[in-house]
């Protein structure tokens, strides 16, 4: 099973940026005077002054900015004066008929006209877009300097920061940004990615749960929570959270796939097709929708299904494992010569030891059992710690009254240490196939312990139960099933 499918592409759906209006002095003239800093030990004056510059106009009495000024420019005063006094020469002059020429004006810089907040805040988005982050973040300052209110504008700089790796300032900054309105959760979504980004779980849930608490209708927020809670396996406040979701953007297609994914690991795959089936209404082109649902369907025994279903995926997109997935399916339909055939084109491409696997079951079902046996021997060479590989080499000397290499292989099989929960899976068949029922419970029991949230191994058990007849375990194990995976 794919873990993870529908990672991190979502962050890119908040580095968007909104538009909005918005300057808190202190924060920000200590902000405006590192940035000022930084340009004037670059030797880069006249950005510095321009930061200087708008420190004293929101703190004329600002020392520390007034002494970095002077520092820069000991004549500023004198030149201010100077300037003036020019101005007032200039316009005596013009009133004079007599004096009137046309002057060359030199063109207007406009970066320094008065724009309102909302202006800076798209530049800032535009430089943010052509990954400038620097130039971002001071458009993103002049428009919070206009208005100190503008909260789109904190979570831009948020971003902005965030893409600097500079996180300090991104948290605060997304912090800043919902203070200002608590119905505007997106900073908070934002926070919680960053969160789960630096590994903190506890305030990557906080945060998304934060922003359902103030905005019931943050779909994204929901939709993450569930994320999260299907990464930990979790899958019934997955789906719960998926479907709250749906209720808010009933077009909102990965909540879809989201459910199915978590249907798809709760061995409930009839409403896995349910919601692949939703999820392709809203994707039509998808192969890999297709894939899931034939390999849903193939573990219903649907086989014919599986089959449309993978032949769509690879109309789409021919893959490898795409061909490696039909080439199963056609086994388990007993067309054992095409499964074979595309078996060994798949491995030509790529050469695995599930493929060696399946060529030898192919060989086995034909008869062929010296081409089984050795492709089996393969099959443990690329990956010696697969019980199923040794017990379909022992079923191959079985079949020959090869009963000294049979129980060889069933040995070496039942000791070794299973690696995943497929292995306990496979263990536990080998144990139940050669007569020991209280070793495959076992083996089973020890594999829930492991992994308490794969509904495979439950399902495995209550097979055995039933094969069995053991009415009243099996009724009390089933019962156990559905309460712990209770996701429909």
């Amino acid at each position: 099973m794919r873990r993870g499918i529908l990672i991190f592409f979502i962050i890119a759906g908040f580095i968007a940026f909104q538009q909005g209006n918005t300057v808190f002095a202190s924060e920000l003239t200590d902000d405006y005077f590192d940035i000022a800093s930084n340009y004037y030990l670059s030797n880069n004056f006249e950005k510095a002054l321009e930061y200087l510059n708008e420190i004293l106009c929101m703190e004329p009495d600002n020392v520390q900015a007034t002494c970095l000024r002077d520092k820069i420019s000991p004549s500023t005063v004198a030149e201010n004066l100077a300037q003036t006094q020019a101005k007032t020469e200039v316009l005596n002059a013009i009133q004079s008929p007599a004096n009137f020429v046309i002057l060359n004006v030199p063109q207007a810089d406009t970066e320094k006209m008065d724009y309102n907040s909302g202006y800076y805040n798209t530049k800032g988005q535009e430089f943010y877009q052509k990954k400038e982050y620097d130039t971002a973040v001071e458009y993103f300052y002049k428009s919070i300097n206009l208005n100190s209110r503008n909260g789109q504008a904190y979570n831009n700089l948020a971003m902005a920061y965030w893409q600097k790796n500079n996180k300090t300032l991104a948290i605060k900054y997304f912090k800043k940004a919902n203070s200002l309105n608590k119905n505007y959760t997106q900073p908070l979504v934002n926070l919680s990615i960053l969160y789960g980004q630096m590994g903190d779980d506890a305030k990557r849930v906080f945060y998304l749960k934060k922003a359902i608490q103030d905005n019931s209708s943050d779909y994204w927020a929901y939709y993450l929570l569930g994320d999260y809670y299907k990464s930990i396996c979790s899958y019934s406040k997955a789906i719960e959270n998926f479907k709250e979701t749906i209720k808010i953007n009933s077009k909102f297609s990965q909540a879809y796939l989201g459910i199915a994914l978590c249907f798809f690991e709760t061995e409930e795959f009839n409403y896995a097709l349910i919601a692949l089936n939703e999820y392709q209404q809203l994707c039509p082109f998808s192969d890999f929708t297709n894939f899931m649902m034939a390999r849903a369907n193939l573990a219903l025994c649907h086989y014919d299904k599986a089959k449309a279903d993978i032949l769509s995926a690879i109309a789409i997109n021919d893959t490898t494992e795409y061909q490696f997935e039909l080439a199963k399916i056609e086994y388990f339909l007993a067309d054992y010569h095409t499964a074979l055939d595309r078996l060994n084109r798949v491995l030509q491409k790529s050469n695995s030891a599930e493929g060696l696997n399946y060529i030898g079951l192919c060989n086995y079902k034909l008869k062929n059992i010296d081409v089984a046996i050795e492709n089996f021997y393969k099959a443990i060479d690329l990956d010696g710690l697969c019980p199923i590989y040794y017990y379909n080499l022992a079923q191959c000397y079985k079949s020959m009254g090869d009963q000294k290499n049979y129980l060889k292989y069933v040995n070496m099989a039942t000791k070794i240490t299973p690696i995943n929960y497929q292995d306990f899976i496979d263990l536990s068949y080998i144990y139940y196939d050669n007569g020991n029922s209280s070793y495959a419970l076992n083996t089973l029991n020890d594999a829930i312990k492991r992994y308490p949230t794969i509904k495979a191994l439950y399902l495995s058990k209550l097979k055995i139960y039933e094969s069995l007849n053991d009415s009243e375990h099996y009724s009390e194990f089933k019962d156990l099933i559905n309460e712990r995976f209770n996701t429909k």
